[in-house]
């Protein structure tokens, strides 16, 4: 089993990179393999959201 942690925030409203309700949050997904973690992440994120990384556990 695998752990993969994905940091998340949400999506810029525009391109001037100005965000003052920007969010930010975690997201952990335990799986047989890397590919079904990331995928499972993947899946759930919600709109308006976006994966800054992935990283293992």
């Amino acid at each position: 089993m695998i752990t993969v942690v994905a940091m998340t925030e949400t999506l810029p409203p525009d391109h001037t990179g100005h965000r003052p309700d920007r969010q930010t949050g975690e997201v952990r997904e335990t799986a047989a393999t890397y590919e079904q973690a990331r995928d499972r992440i993947l899946a759930e994120l919600p709109d308006g959201w976006r994966v800054l990384n992935l990283r293992t556990v």
